[in-house]
């Protein structure tokens, strides 16, 4: 059938993402061996990258969708004369063929770069890798960064503001247990000496499988100005191979990636000497789907002066 508007408009973001394609033209054109070199490619999509692993030499591509456009796919590498490709219409975990491949590249990263089930992808195509084999990505690295800007939250918690003598106070709460997609700048966050890594997975196939379930604690003081929260930034870094990266981070140029910006039930405001904990709890175990916990600390000294818990189990909100 026909793709839908939404389908069709999310491929034309992806293919009309400059630094990502390059990213990956570069990485495959490093590892692909002309003649010898099979490639699997899981969440093919338009079948893009597939096309490019031919060009530079691949001697076949398997692409793996579950969704429409692996019809669209097929159309596509006819009408550029692309042969050497096999299409598998299924989601990658419940193909049960024996798949051989030197490497296998899955470009299913989101905003939140765990949302589409990337980490447990990623870890259950090692089966299809030869002795030797690399996948794309090989790392992934996600970052926080306090955000200190109050434009996001204003955006977001417009429930105080309605006024009509309404509480609206029940409705506020769910809003804020929720992560945002936004464009987030540098001038939103604290400084790049702010920046904390929160996530680190190295998804080689010598490596041991990261836990779909993580939590790590990281933790910020207040100089002597004091400091203002309104709320949190992620972003990630893919390592597509050593020296090859992808990045939303504010500070880089943009992709067709955005933020992720997790607010605050309160504002936090630090006092010099003040430090604020975030406790970041990440599960994307299949039967639970996406679930990110936030745990906002503020400490002075020994004493625990405020503490909020946040909590959003499912895809974030546009």
């Amino acid at each position: 059938r026909r793709l839908s508007s939404v389908e069709i408009e999310l491929h034309r973001k992806l293919l009309g993402d400059a630094p990502r394609n390059r990213a990956f033209f570069d990485a495959l054109s490093r590892v692909i061996r002309p003649g010898e070199s099979t490639v699997l490619d899981i969440g093919a999509g338009t079948g893009f990258l597939s096309f490019l692993a031919r060009r530079l030499g691949a001697k076949q591509c398997t692409l793996i969708e579950y969704a429409d456009t692996i019809e669209l796919a097929e159309a596509l590498a006819r009408a550029n004369r692309i042969d050497g490709l096999q299409f598998l219409r299924a989601h990658s975990a419940e193909v049960r063929r024996k798949l051989a491949a030197d490497i296998v590249v899955t470009e299913t990263l989101g905003n939140f770069a765990l949302e589409e089930g990337f980490l447990e992808t990623a870890i259950d195509a090692r089966r299809f890798l030869k002795p030797g084999g690399v996948i794309l990505p090989s790392r992934l690295r996600q970052f926080a960064a306090p955000v200190v800007s109050d434009r996001l939250q204003r955006d977001i918690d417009i429930w105080p503001r309605v006024g009509y003598d309404l509480d609206l106070s029940a409705a506020r709460e769910i809003s804020l247990n929720n992560m945002y997609v936004r464009s987030i700048g540098a001038e939103d966050v604290g400084g790049e000496h702010f920046i904390q890594c929160w996530d680190d997975l190295d998804l080689r196939p010598q490596c041991p499988a990261p836990p779909s379930k993580r939590t790590r604690v990281l933790r910020w003081s207040a100089d002597e100005t004091g400091l203002q929260l309104h709320g949190f930034a992620l972003w990630w870094e893919a390592e597509l191979i050593p020296g090859i990266v992808l990045t939303t981070s504010p500070h880089a140029p943009p992709t067709h990636w955005e933020q992720i910006y997790l607010p605050l039930l309160r504002d936090v405001t630090l006092e010099p000497g003040d430090d604020v904990e975030l406790e970041l709890t990440c599960d994307t175990r299949p039967d639970v789907g996406v679930r990110l916990v936030w745990k906002t600390i503020h400490r002075r000294g020994h004493r625990v002066i405020a503490e909020q818990r946040q909590d959003r189990m499912t895809r974030c909100a546009a």
